[in-house]
């Protein structure tokens, strides 16, 4: 019963993440294409260290799948949230124009990037559901490393493009845990 769960979670986070990379915005300049690399390659290595941990500490068991499925499908909805909530402003690629509103609503009246923080859950999760804490904590180490790095690149394309309206909204709000940071 356990696979099933985990392996729909996975596809449904696939299929969604391949339809928002096809989408594009007309007008829209990528910020920095080198940080963009960075960004997949710590990525990946996050998400790799899910079945590499497993593989290099089979001992290393813990964690209820359930708990895990909550905290996964907790972070899947928050994501999906934040695409509906940007709608075409929203891109997988770091995208800034000067006609681009800040959004306030949904998940962005609590956080700036709820849908990275969407992605630590998913992250959170599937190691839980997984049950290895030497994969889930290296890969969510990864991962959220990643996710620092990138959202300071797009901090700073968003504060280029959108000036001052960006910073008052930033200063009110944190970027990933609510009251938090």
């Amino acid at each position: 019963m356990h696979r099933p769960v985990l392996v729909v979670g996975i596809a449904a986070f696939a299929v969604v993440e391949l339809v928002q990379a096809f989408r594009s915005r007309r007008g829209a300049r990528p910020a920095d294409l080198r940080a963009e690399a960075v960004f997949r390659v710590l990525f990946l290595a996050g998400i790799l260290m899910l079945p590499l941990g497993r593989a290099l500490a089979p001992d290393a068991v813990f964690g209820p799948f359930a708990l895990g499925a909550v905290v996964m499908w907790a972070g899947l909805l928050l994501r999906w949230w934040s695409f509906r909530t940007l709608g075409r402003f929203f891109t997988v690629v770091v995208k800034t124009s000067a006609d681009q509103p800040v959004v306030d609503r949904g998940p962005y009246r609590v956080l700036r990037h709820p849908s990275y923080t969407g992605l630590l859950l998913i992250c959170a999760g599937v190691g839980v559901m997984l049950g290895n804490w030497v994969g889930a904590a290296a890969s969510f180490l990864l991962v959220l490393g990643a996710l620092i790095y990138r959202l300071r690149i797009e901090e700073r394309a968003l504060s280029a493009a959108l000036g001052e309206r960006y910073r008052a909204y930033a200063a009110g709000r944190a970027r990933l845990v609510p009251y938090v940071y």
